[in-house]
């Protein structure tokens, strides 16, 4: 099984464990003490061992925590564990190769990008700390550990004034913040965002301005969409079950645009999509829980569901423009009617025949009274009685 890049382990302890206590009493002290005492305060000594090194604490406001900022720090752990508040202990544990692969480490020079890191903590630790709701209340700090078969950095989070008791993290949550982590360190944000323009704007938005009727194949399975639709517009979604027969014909529509007026973007979308999950695939390791596996066939999934959902648009206004024409000659058909009923009417009128008129008038009632015609029509029956 082949090792993932990046590992990030969570464990938490309670104020009364002897490791708060040492993990506070070392916050300010030399670097040189903390690391002696690094297996006193770290729940992760057990597989880690001693760092050969530290470079200082940072936080989220900057790179080196001075004597005053430390001291700081160090009272705030105090107030947490005075008030019973957990300490987490996240660690960012790297596989060296992989970080001088991207450029983040010189193995000859023993050089680590240690700012690039520290933004990526930072931004893993956001995440997490916004999505527990801690925002008003966490602290933190970190430290770069270096040894010779894995730097790794320890984080430390805690609440002065606590207003949870949730320790363990949950997977989902470790995946999420070890994604924040690694898309800040690669710049993934904007490999994600070319992916996403090349599925919406290279291909999706350039069908909203291409007619279906333009091409032969498309116009017939455009039909074939309309005649498979489940009968309750509201269910006219590509993701709906009731869908599944439409469906069918949306994949080919889909299939037969992209093979045939956008080919050469659908080979340039791949191509990055390889390249991204070549990156998760390093990022998360093979094994059990291959999280770089479905990535490429859930893009492309994503472009057939919003392809379907622009067809699907199209489809929609196809059918409201034909039910306003049905209509407009409906009512044509009605105002031919009722205008022959009224000829008839006034013939009878002439001829004082008021059978006749309450027979035309009941026989075509609707029509007429739709095109406003009945007031007209009873006025000239009320006046007929009374002569």
């Amino acid at each position: 099984m082949a090792s993932p890049g990046i590992i990030l382990t969570s464990k938490f302890i309670v104020s009364t464990s002897r490791k708060f206590k040492s993990y506070v009493d070392y916050i300010d002290r030399k670097e040189a003490i903390r690391n002696d005492a690094y297996n006193r305060y770290s729940l992760y000594n057990d597989y880690m061992g001693n760092p050969t090194k530290t470079t200082g604490l940072f936080n989220s406001d900057v790179n080196f925590m001075s004597e005053a900022e430390k001291k700081g720090s160090k009272k705030l752990f105090e107030e947490a564990q005075k008030n019973e508040s957990i300490m987490w202990q996240d660690v960012y544990s790297f596989d060296n190769k992989w970080l001088a692969k991207h450029g983040l480490y010189n193995p000859i020079t023993k050089e680590l990008d240690e700012e690039k890191i520290k933004d990526a903590v930072r931004k893993s630790t956001d995440f997490v700390i916004k999505k527990d709701n801690l925002l008003e209340s966490a602290v933190w700090n970190g430290a770069i550990h270096y040894n010779t078969d894995n730097i790794h950095i320890h984080v430390a989070i805690c609440e002065p004034k606590p207003t949870t008791n949730r320790g363990k993290r949950t997977q989902k949550t470790l995946d999420n913040m070890k994604s924040n982590f690694t898309n800040e360190l690669l710049n993934n944000k904007e490999n994600y965002q070319e992916i996403n323009n090349n599925i919406r704007k290279d291909i999706v938005n350039t069908k909203k301005d291409f007619s279906s009727f333009n091409d032969k194949e498309m116009k017939k399975l455009f039909f074939n969409i309309i005649k498979n639709l489940p009968k309750d517009e509201r269910h006219w979604h590509y993701d709906y079950n009731t869908m599944s027969d439409s469906k069918v014909y949306l994949n080919k529509m889909t299939e037969h645009y992209i093979k045939t007026y956008k080919e050469d973007e659908f080979k340039e979308l791949c191509k990055k999509l390889d390249k991204q999950e070549e990156i998760l695939k390093e990022v998360y390791g093979v094994g059990k829980r291959e999280k770089y596996k479905d990535y490429k066939q859930n893009k492309i999934d994503e472009l057939y569901k919003r392809m379907g959902n622009t067809i699907l648009t199209e489809v929609k206004e196809y059918i409201k423009e034909e039910k306003k024409i049905n209509k407009i000659s409906k009512g044509k058909k009605y105002q031919s009617n009722s205008k022959s009923s009224l000829n008839i009417l006034d013939r009878c009128i002439s001829k004082k025949n008021l059978n006749e008129m309450k027979k035309a008038l009941s026989n075509d009632f609707d029509s007429i009274k739709n095109m406003n015609y009945y007031e007209q029509l009873q006025a000239k029956i009320d006046n007929e009685i009374e002569l």
